[in-house]
């Protein structure tokens, strides 16, 4: 008997456990369920508009050079786009009429040439619309990333091809569509694109790839489309974004970069110091004026082989004076110079040059910078540098 109650006792104790546990189990899967964890989880998935993007282009290589004409050919490049439709999250999606933003991973075997070889390209683009309506939109895409192409010039075993002096890139794409929503959870697109590689000037030759293209996609909605992508939400402002009152920001940026120039020898450094007055004129863009100082060592170079005395390094510094338009998107800046070189033994007084570059900011006052310098079409160099903006209030 005692045995028996004894069996009976861890009989009932086994149930007893399995069935706490089953409690558990239900208790745990009931408070996952409802968790604020997971319903924000389902939340951000539900509110992605996720969007993944199927492309195809047909182009061609621009023979910009003489010496580019023998790789004339027509040729099919693919892509391959992971994008989010924005819905007003923040002010400046609304500003700018709720783009599209994305990555893109881009192909092309640039006409099977054995000299040329394939390119390969990763980007973060972003597609603005210009025009919206119900069923369709224009949008205009900018994309910048890397670029890998498998073949670039060598002195011996590829010495014709003089596009390009490296595997490793820059890729820039401009586009120009029309998208249209046949289905709630489909677009189709038609466009007009531009892919463009360059190394900047760090190993030479550097004459570019161009690549004009027309181009046809068609996209899908990972999950159910935000319902309120359409609304006009205005969300707070954030610390980086214009609040209305009138400013000026006092911009100071310090970068270096290399270049190389095959005629003369090794690759140089570069070092920048600029400094800009902007006037924010609206909630996306300012315009101001400033000052550059350049400090390129290949000049040193240059004016050995020129026959140019150089008594001191001093000499060779460059002063410009510039104009600046900046376009804002939250944290991050575009910001497009033209400038006019004051003076130094190097260059000629008056001659123009470009500049173009993105910044992040990296707190209030603190951003980093990626800038590249032209002489027209034909790159000098790529910077890297940091700076600091102070922001005075006038009113």
């Amino acid at each position: 008997m005692h045995l028996y109650l004894t069996k009976q006792k861890h009989h009932a104790s086994g149930s007893y456990k399995c069935f706490d546990w089953f409690k558990i189990i239900i208790l745990v899967t009931a408070f996952y369920n409802a968790s604020p964890a997971k319903a924000q989880f389902l939340h951000k998935l539900n509110t992605s508009n996720l969007l993944l993007e199927g492309r195809t282009n047909y182009g061609f290589l621009i023979n910009h050079h003489l010496e580019m004409q023998v790789f004339n050919a027509h040729f099919m490049s693919f892509e391959v786009n992971l994008g989010g439709e924005t819905y007003g999250k923040k002010r400046w999606e609304a500003m700018y009429a709720y783009p599209i933003v994305g990555i893109s991973y881009w192909y092309s075997n640039l006409g099977n040439s054995e000299f040329i070889g394939r390119a390969n390209a990763l980007f973060p683009y972003i597609n603005f619309p210009l025009t919206r309506r119900e069923k369709y939109e224009f949008n205009f895409r900018l994309g910048g990333g890397l670029g890998y192409l498998t073949k670039h010039f060598d002195r011996l075993t590829n010495y014709k091809y003089l596009a390009i002096g490296s595997h490793m890139n820059a890729a820039i794409n401009l586009m120009f569509e029309i998208r249209c929503r046949p289905t709630p959870r489909t677009q189709v697109s038609a466009g007009i694109a531009m892919m463009h590689f360059s190394n900047g000037s760090l190993k030479t030759p550097n004459y570019g790839i161009n690549i004009p293209s027309a181009s046809l996609s068609i996209a899908y909605h990972l999950t159910k489309a935000n319902a309120t992508v359409n609304h006009k939400m205005l969300p707070d402002l954030t610390k980086f974004e214009f609040d209305g009152r009138k400013n000026v920001d006092l911009d100071m940026v310090g970068a270096f970069g290399m270049k190389d120039i095959s005629e003369y020898g090794n690759r140089y450094y570069v070092y920048t110091l600029s400094g800009n007055v902007f006037k924010t004129v609206s909630y996306k863009s300012k315009v101001g004026i400033g000052f550059d100082l350049f400090y390129d060592k290949s000049d040193l170079r240059k004016a050995e082989l020129e026959q140019i005395f150089i008594t001191r390094n001093s000499q060779i510094l460059k002063p410009g004076a510039n104009l600046g338009y900046q376009l804002n998107l939250s944290r991050t800046s575009f910001v497009f110079n033209l400038g006019f070189y004051l003076g130094g033994m190097m260059a000629h007084l008056g001659t123009s040059y470009y500049k173009v570059g993105m910044r992040v900011m990296l707190s209030r006052n603190v951003f980093a910078s990626l800038m590249l310098k032209t002489h027209f079409a034909r790159a000098d160099y790529i910077g890297l540098g940091l700076g600091y903006k102070l922001n005075l209030i006038y009113y």
